[in-house]
């Protein structure tokens, strides 16, 4: 099924870099090789960037209102009546929460990249973040859209997808890339280039991105070992031929990764620097630490370390390789036309033997001691099924069982009163970090208050935040712990 039409509102600038309409130039590519048509709508654009937007038969238009306001998002609300959009992309911190309610309010499904996930609330209807690993940060914050995290959805620009050949790590690691996103705001460039060029076995080429707007500095440095080119088209190229490339992560790092080059990272902010700590304490990337701290010695010394150190660097390019596939675009792409599709089917009597597997498996996870005994056995599928108040389900995920729910009604123990209850919850681990659990738990509350109850209930086990975090995102709040005899049977 072809995707349709594509709503991309983003910006780029000096101050905001050209990271956001990089990242969803690369969605845009995927989206349009999957037959789908495009639209950039944009208050802020580089000139040097209407090449690139225009070779990928993406319609640009202009956003005449301020950025992130009502006004603007008016304006993309009427455009998307008009393109009959079905998807709305949405990339940016200017863009609160208070913007992506009104989109949605309007009847448009919205598609959320986020770096920070520290929006109030997130009135999406599919979010991407692959600088995180996991999506509690987003349920606490009460998103019960898929969330879409880690490294599989790093979103790569075609001719990143293309350059699969795996190259050769040199003996001698000389050829050295300065590249620091689309802009550079800190003036880095300039003073990296001016320590590395003194350095005569190095061979040293400084890329300016389509925002960078200080060539005149660049321009006065003359070596016969240093090139610059300002704002290349063919960066996976660049890339792929350097041994090491030094940067201000961002989405840059990422690309690199897939190159297989190795890489010195900077950071801007928390985030960043966060991001590429991990990655260092992995072995990845070198962390050379905040901007503000920057050591041109330092840059240095470590650059001509790494320049005959052949099996780090080797090292450095297999892992980078093994983390970026380059096909994060792609997997959007095929989420957003799965989403929607999460659903619940009663589970029969005849598949007994598959659900106690499947309930076999949860309980494990929840317990690695957890042994099933006969009377479980015996009597745990059988008394569910032999209830009329219990209701026992196949979560179903792109028409696959994806896990199960039991929930069901139970009378209060002093009251005449029914309350509510949901007992289990199991999402099997390759549905996991898409929406699946919060979609059923809330089918599930919705079918549960239709009957009456006094109140809905559940128990989260110890130490499981996750799920936690997915409860209180549904409305739940914690009232008491429960506790049990240690020893007791």
């Amino acid at each position: 099924m072809k995707p349709g039409v594509l709503l991309i509102r983003a910006d780029a600038s000096l101050a905001l870099g050209t990271g956001h309409v990089m990242r969803c130039l690369a969605l845009a590519q995927a989206w349009i090789d999957a037959g789908g048509s495009v639209n950039l709508a944009v208050a802020e654009l580089p000139d040097g960037l209407l090449p690139r937007v225009n070779a990928e038969r993406i319609s640009l238009s202009r956003v005449d209102a301020i950025p992130g306001s009502s006004a603007d998002a008016q304006e993309i609300i009427a455009q998307a009546r008009r393109l009959k959009a079905d998807w709305l992309v949405i990339d940016g911190d200017r863009f609160g929460s208070d913007y992506l309610a009104l989109i949605r309010a309007a009847g448009f499904r919205v598609l959320l990249i986020d770096d920070f996930a520290n929006r109030e609330s997130f009135p999406a209807d599919l979010i991407v973040n692959p600088d995180l690993d996991e999506n509690i940060e987003y349920r606490k914050r009460g998103a019960t859209a898929p969330v879409l995290t880690g490294s599989r959805y790093i979103l790569l620009r075609r001719e990143f997808r293309q350059q699969t050949v795996k190259k050769e790590t040199r003996e001698c690691g000389n050829r050295i890339l300065v590249t620091l996103g689309g802009s550079d705001p800190e003036n880095l460039a300039p003073r990296m280039a001016s320590a590395l060029r003194q350095c005569r076995e190095l061979e040293v080429t400084v890329i300016a991105g389509a925002g960078f707007d200080r060539s005149n500095d660049l321009g006065k440095l003359k070596a016969s070992n240093l090139r610059v080119v300002f704002n290349p088209p063919n960066m996976a190229e660049f890339m792929k031929d350097s041994d090491q490339a030094i940067i201000v992560a961002g989405g840059t790092v990422w690309e690199l990764l897939s190159m297989g080059c190795a890489v010195l990272s900077y950071s801007r902010n928390d985030v960043q620097g966060r991001i590429i700590r991990v990655l260092s304490e992995r072995g990845v990337v070198v962390d050379m630490g905040d901007v503000s701290r920057f050591d041109p010695a330092k840059l240095v010394a470590v650059v001509k370390d790494l320049v005959d150190a052949r099996v780090a660097r080797e090292r450095m390019n297999h892992l980078g390789r093994s983390l970026v596939d380059g096909l994060g675009a792609t997997r959007v792409v095929e989420a957003t036309q799965r989403a929607g599709t999460v659903g619940m089917l009663p589970i029969l009597p005849s598949e007994k033997d598959d659900f106690l597997g499947m309930a076999q498996r949860h309980f494990s996870e929840l317990n690695a001691a957890f042994v099933p005994a006969d009377d479980w056995k015996e009597h745990y599928f059988r008394t569910i099924m032999g209830n009329p108040q219990y209701f026992l389900r196949w979560v179903v995920c792109d028409g696959k069982r994806a896990g199960f729910i039991l929930f069901g009604l139970e009378k209060h123990r002093f009251l005449p009163r029914m309350t509510g209850a949901i007992y289990e919850v199991y999402i099997l681990p390759e549905f996991r970090r898409r929406g699946v659990a919060s979609a059923c738990a809330a089918e599930a509350i919705r079918e549960l208050q239709a009957l009456g109850p006094s109140k809905i209930q559940l128990e989260v086990v110890e130490g499981r935040t996750a799920a936690a975090a997915l409860w209180e995102s549904l409305g739940f709040q914690k009232v008491t712990g429960r506790y049990v005899l240690n020893g007791g049977s």
